[in-house]
């Protein structure tokens, strides 16, 4: 007898702090409160006591940007008490000693006594905004950030140590370049010795300056638009990674994110989705993130990325659920010298729901978020399936995160009509009523199955898709006999036809075709160098083989 068992989930979107163009007092307050509970140390976020425990966890705020130069922007609307307390902590800081960095482009402003005395050597952090300027102005192209017409003595740029109760640091916004332009003279400010914190010292002090300089070249070369707020904050978290890659200071926020992947691409911390632009850096290299900057000026953050992907032959739609499937092998399913360069420290991705299966059918209901990724597993005593629903609906993401998208995903045992065949033992559907903008991945034990269906104009006696990457998180389609095999034996040889691999496999019909499917990888479960290689499937006496490019790039 069939049991169908309904499960109806609803995302919702809470955010660590709404930032919009315009704020009512109440919201301004909160802004006032929570900078300054940063700033002297009293509170991570509003109702968290700052205890050296939560400190040192990390996680919490780490850059001032938004929420000092929301203050800022708004300093009529506060109290004449508040705007009191303002023009202290937001001024230009004053402080009793100076120097220039070797590479003549910052100065380096400091006290040599007192509670802002720098706690880390202050030619290390010289060193740190050198290399990051070399690296994201010489060496990718970068414009430098506008100077300040002499209002720090000269016309370098910035920096001045401080004691910034629990902030990493900020980029604080001085003037307009020009009336309505969106973009600032800016100078940075550090804190002083980054005692307690998740990354402490020196370490500290280095991620910083990469994340902060790329600010200053964000809200002084292209825009600010406080709206794409997390945009900044994720940018400028990669290039902690990209600049400084052993120190690992992002790891503590991304529990928010993994814990919560249906959120809307736009409603996330920023922080925590860093990870996102490493993902487009390892795929795409560096320029793409670049492009988006210079897309931004005329372009809301989700459209300058859609922009920049198309640009670069790929769609948003594409790329979420190929970073869907980077997100899901991480921790214990990671894979050495795959995706995510440091994913067996990253956590695991939370399903929104975990069914445990005894009945024929299973079915979800849910309302997912534009552009999230929704996890889903049943499990039984036997064998664990995880689902990736993504939801790749561009214009809403960036127009209307508040809209809910419904979607009913069909878990069955048995085939039915318009299912999905996972292995054997298991098949699904996805019901939707606007099928272009979502994706799903599935995965069998840990195993990432179908991904790609061969075309219908495939003669069956080719492979699919040739040339093969690893990237695509497909699978191989490789072509078997006639007729109405079950299994086929495949063998994969190099061109010196050493036998880099040799199984038994399930055959699948597609479209009247038999075909049986292959990872790619040899018997060790390596992957295989580029190269050509020759294929050969066997069903009985009946023998098929051809040719096959893979690139392992």
């Amino acid at each position: 007898m069939k049991i169908i068992k309904t499960l109806v989930i609803l995302f919702i979107i809470t955010p660590m702090f709404v930032f919009s163009q315009t704020a009512n007092q109440h919201q301004l307050d909160s802004l006032y409160n929570l900078y300054i509970g940063l700033r002297t140390g009293t509170h991570l976020l509003q109702g968290q006591v700052a205890t050296s425990a939560a400190i040192k966890q990390g996680g919490h705020i780490k850059c001032g940007l938004g929420l000092s130069n929301r203050l800022r922007l708004n300093f009529n609307s506060f109290s004449p008490e508040q705007q009191e307390e303002l023009k202290k902590i937001l001024a230009r800081p004053i402080l009793d000693t100076s120097f220039v960095t070797p590479s003549g482009k910052f100065r380096i402003h400091y006290d040599t006594s007192g509670t802002d005395k720098p706690g880390y050597s202050i030619t290390d952090l010289a060193i740190a905004f050198d290399s990051t300027y070399n690296f994201q102005v010489t060496f990718l192209g970068y414009p430098e950030p506008p100077t300040d017409n002499n209002e720090g003595g000269d016309n370098l740029y910035d920096i001045y140590i401080l004691n910034l109760g629990i902030l990493y640091g900020e980029t604080d916004f001085e003037k307009e370049i020009t009336p309505g332009s969106n973009k600032y003279i800016t100078y940075i400010l550090m804190d002083n010795d980054f005692i307690g914190y998740f990354t402490e010292g020196i370490d500290g002090a280095r991620v910083t300056a990469a994340h902060e300089f790329h600010h200053a070249i964000q809200v002084g070369d292209y825009i600010w638009r406080v709206d794409d707020l997390y945009f900044y904050e994720l940018t400028s978290t990669a290039f902690e990674e990209i600049i400084y890659p052993s120190i690992n200071d992002y790891l503590q926020y991304l529990p928010s994110y993994f814990n919560n992947t249906q959120v809307s691409f736009a409603a996330t911390r920023g922080y925590d989705f860093a990870i996102w632009n490493l993902y487009l850096n390892a795929t795409f290299g560096t320029e793409i993130i670049k492009r988006q900057w210079e897309l931004m000026p005329n372009n809301k953050a989700v459209n300058a990325i859609n922009a920049s992907l198309v640009e670069n032959s790929s769609t948003f739609s594409k790329s979420l659920k190929e970073f869907g499937i980077w997100t899901y092998f991480t921790n214990h399913r990671s894979i050495s010298g795959e995706y995510f360069i440091d994913a067996a420290d990253f956590p695991i991705a939370k399903p929104v729901s975990t069914i445990s299966f005894t009945s024929t059918v299973d079915t979800v209901n849910l309302n997912s978020k534009a552009l999230s990724n929704n996890f889903l597993r049943f499990a039984n005593a036997t064998d664990t399936i995880d689902v990736i629903i993504s939801n790749t609906d561009v214009q809403s993401g960036a127009d209307d995160l508040g809209k809910n998208f419904s979607a009913q995903y069909i878990f069955s045992r048995s085939s039915f009509t318009g299912a999905n065949k996972l292995n054997d033992n298991y098949y699904s559907k996805l019901n939707v009523t606007n099928p272009g903008i979502w994706q799903l991945s599935e995965f069998v034990n840990g195993q990432l199955v179908v991904t790609t269906t061969p075309p219908a104009k495939a003669a069956g006696n080719f492979a699919y898709p040739n040339p093969f990457n690893y990237k695509s998180g497909a699978l191989i389609y490789l072509p078997v006999s006639t007729g109405n095999p079950t299994t086929a034996t495949l063998n994969i040889y190099s061109t010196s036809l050493n036998l880099m691999y040799s199984d038994s496999e399930n055959v699948v019909n597609i479209n009247g075709k038999n075909f049986v499917m292959w990872n790619g990888r040899q018997t060790n479960n390596n992957r295989l160098p580029t190269g050509v290689y020759i294929y050969v499937t066997k069903v009985g006496d009946d023998i098929l083989k051809g040719k096959l490019v893979i690139l392992n790039e």
